[in-house]
């Protein structure tokens, strides 16, 4: 049998035995005017290890902002690499008439990452003040506005910005001459998901609101002490710390920070109850309260809360009267254990979660403190009313906020079982932190502001991010970034797992940065670690500054 006689390949297939060759063959040339078997994937721009890599080295780099200031420079390369890797990925396939606009929406989301929007304004703002800018350049004897790598760094930063307004006027206004793959899919999959691109809305509106709470306590706080009759608290004793004096001392103190300020509180109102690991316990489920919440099959800041508080409940033996103590927090674990249960799905009763009822026993807890250390003169009514009344506030937000904490509620259409590719009506995770600003506004109230004291945004910083270090991190690293991820996911209707060498080889430059990160996480010390979980002074030295040492808080903080 000649070459010639050879049998051909088949290439005929039966949509019901092979509906992935089907789809594949259909990919090859996709008819512009339908949508039946969805939008067609490009492994170059949403391919499933590029969207791995891009969010290992996003996230790395947040890291590296919020922690590790000598890493800045190299990271930053990483950083600008994945993103121009993306854009130009982005521009190939729109050249060749490959790009659906999906996929243009993909690369919206996906760049713009919080690390990215903070690295954007960190370039604007360096304009004013060169020092912001995030990199220890190479060359110390010249000085930054003069060294060329930091001007080449920023103006490949600016580039990065100026391809985001080009990709988002080519999504959404659609000039002439740029034509998208596969029209008929824009009305599903197309600026229908505008909603991910708008995935820092509810931050940006849980912010409004917490800073418009913080902004009317104080005001009300400032009326009050207006008064004539109002008369400046004295001296109260507050702990200091050990690293700074071993005993305490009458004389106030202006910089008691966020979790010492709790600890003192907490210890002084339940001296038998309260233990140093229920306190650790309380103020980790406060901190934790900041991540985004899964809701879906179960409440998953519920399921913590309740190992958390019920850990430290029974973890030590009371010191007095272990029947009344035990009772106490045996109804303790009964009531969250119950709100557990009531709050599942298939339940569902409007209630308030379980980090939400420990935001609001601070709350009351300090009302109650304010009541016994203030006189009448100042702050022992007033106090304890106002902050009674927002401690319920926050409560209820839990149950008013869901609705605007989900972006794909802005585009929530009844008609449409799934708007989005996840094949979910609302995401996965959403975000409920507003009950924080009401720790921070009850510490302040009773540490602070009664004494007409004026606070520097500099011991504002120090005094929330002195021990809350998860806070820091779940608040400023990790709550945004999977808020980001879970966008740029549902961003890709595709969800294409074919891998292609470029692929395979932009993971293995994002594992790279994973093990730089490791390896600067393995250098810290035990005690580190220590103080970083149970929320405690890092141990450092005033006259010794160790590596791991940040003069100048990081992500979202200098």
């Amino acid at each position: 049998m000649t070459s010639t006689d050879a049998p051909r390949p088949d290439l005929t297939f039966i949509f019901a035995e092979d509906q992935k060759k089907w789809k594949a063959a259909f990919c090859v040339d996709p008819a512009p005017g339908h949508c039946d078997f969805g939008v067609c994937p490009n492994t170059d721009v949403t391919g499933i290890g590029q969207q791995i890599s891009i969010y290992l080295t996003t996230f790395v780099y947040a890291m590296v902002l919020a922690y590790v200031p000598w890493l800045h420079r190299p990271m930053m390369y990483a950083h600008l690499s994945v993103l121009y890797s993306l854009f130009i990925a982005a521009v190939v396939s729109m050249s060749k008439g490959d790009l659906t606009n999906a996929d243009g929406i993909f690369v919206l989301v996906t760049a713009a990452s919080p690390s990215t929007l903070y690295l954007w304004y960190l370039t604007i703002r360096s304009f004013w003040n060169i020092t912001v800018f995030p990199i220890r350049h190479a060359d110390k004897a010249v000085p930054m506005h003069k060294s060329l790598e930091v001007q080449v760094l920023r103006v490949l930063s600016l580039g990065t910005i100026v391809f985001e307004v080009i990709m988002i006027c080519l999504v959404f206004i659609r000039p002439k001459g740029i034509k998208f793959s596969q029209p008929g899919c824009n009305k599903k999959f197309g600026t229908e998901l505008w909603y991910n691109v708008a995935w820092e809305l509810p931050v940006a509106i849980h912010s409004v609101g917490m800073l418009v709470t913080f902004l009317l306590t104080w005001g009300l706080t400032r009326l009050w002490m207006m008064r004539r009759s109002y008369v400046v608290p004295g001296p109260m004793l507050q702990p200091l710390s050990k690293d700074i004096e071993e005993k305490p001392t009458t004389e106030r103190r202006d910089n008691i920070d966020l979790i010492s300020w709790t600890e003192q509180v907490l210890f002084d109102l339940y001296p038998n109850f309260m233990n140093r690991t229920l306190f650790m316990c309380i103020v980790a489920v406060i901190q934790l309260s900041a991540l985004p919440e899964y809701d879906e099959q179960f409440s998953s800041m519920d399921c913590l809360t309740i190992v958390l508080i019920t850990f430290g409940l029974f973890r030590e033996m009371p010191p007095a009267n272990h029947i009344k103590v035990f009772a106490g927090r045996i109804c303790t674990f009964i009531f969250l254990a119950g709100l557990w249960v009531a709050r599942f799905p298939h339940i569902g009763l409007p209630l308030p979660g379980g980090s939400d009822w420990v935001i609001f026993f601070i709350g009351c807890s300090s009302a109650a403190w304010s009541w016994s250390h203030f006189s009448s003169s100042n702050m022992k009514v007033f106090l304890p009313v106002l902050l009674i009344f927002f401690s319920l506030i926050g409560l209820a937000v839990n149950m008013l906020l869901p609705g605007i904490s989900d972006p794909k509620s802005f585009k929530y259409d009844p008609e449409i079982e799934a708007p989005g590719p996840d094949g979910s009506p609302l995401s996965f995770f959403v975000l409920i932190v507003f009950p924080v600003i009401i720790w921070i506004i009850c510490w302040l109230a009773t540490s602070n502001w009664p004494w007409r004291k004026e606070l520097s945004w500099d011991k504002f910083n120090k005094g929330i991010w002195r021990r809350a270090h998860l806070l820091k991190f779940c608040w400023i690293v990790l709550g945004p970034h999977i808020l980001w991820v879970q966008a740029s996911n549902d961003s890709n209707p595709s969800r294409s797992t074919d891998m292609t060498f470029g692929q395979i080889f932009a993971l293995i430059v994002s594992i790279v940065t994973v093990f730089t990160l490791l390896d600067e996480a393995r250098e810290m010390k035990r005690e580190q670690w220590a103080a970083f979980f149970q929320s405690d002074l890092m141990p450092y030295e005033e006259k010794e500054q160790p590596k791991h040492y940040v003069p100048h808080p990081g992500l979202g903080l200098s």
